[in-house]
């Protein structure tokens, strides 16, 4: 038995959630031309799937061959590629990230995974770019499911296997993240300070304190 500890990227492990957003943005406009502001609250599922099916069912459009899935997410992943390759150095840690993601990573009795409702390929490439070494740490993203909860809980299955942990903590920057943590009756700790909550921290600076949050 152990203790999960899950991450979240965009905005808690990564600075992303701003361009990141502006280029899904973009691409909606560009493939589905699909004009959407920059408040998700009111979609049912706030990942790159999830995000893009509403948007969809939205405009009615029907894609049984899944092509428009396809070019879309072949075009917001490209830019997120030139963005980051145009702005090296401006994809940076929230503070303190890394040390903290690290730092977990070494102790006993402490399972360290990822989940992010970020794609596969974008999600690599801005932990990359910020500078984690990621390794094998468990990863589940939106390239999994395009539910939240079914990622986290595609995690916790890569990360524990069949066994339970005993202790469940995610670290998350938005009410989405929140809100999936209370239906899985998972710990959450906010970062960033968007969000009315206890425990939050607005970076991992304050590791001391991020740490007896967790026990150790």
């Amino acid at each position: 038995m152990t203790h999960l500890v899950v991450f979240d990227i965009d905005g808690t492990l990564v600075d992303s959630t701003g361009f990141d957003s502006s280029l899904y943005v973009d691409a909606l406009r560009d493939v589905l031309e699909y004009e959407a502001s920059f408040d998700w609250s009111a979609f049912p599922h706030v990942t790159d799937a999830g995000l893009l099916d509403e948007c969809m069912r939205r405009r009615g459009l029907s894609d049984p061959d899944a092509s428009l899935r396809r070019e879309f997410q072949a075009r917001f992943i490209e830019s997120v590629r030139t963005y980051i390759d145009a702005n090296p150095g401006q994809v940076r840690e929230i503070p303190g990230a890394r040390a903290m993601f690290d730092s977990l990573r070494r102790l006993p009795g402490l399972q360290v995974a990822i989940a992010t409702g970020g794609w596969h390929e974008t999600a690599l490439m801005k932990l990359a770019a910020a500078g984690f070494e990621v390794g094998a740490t468990p990863m589940a993203t939106s390239s999994d499911h395009h539910d939240r909860r079914e990622i986290m809980r595609l995690a916790e299955r890569r990360a524990c296997g069949e066994l339970p942990p005993r202790r469940r903590t995610y670290f998350g920057d938005g009410a989405w993240d929140q809100q999936a943590c209370h239906s899985l009756g998972w710990e959450f700790i906010a970062i960033g300070g968007r969000l009315d909550h206890v425990p939050a921290f607005s970076s991992f600076l304050n590791a001391a304190a991020i740490r007896r949050c967790l026990g150790y």
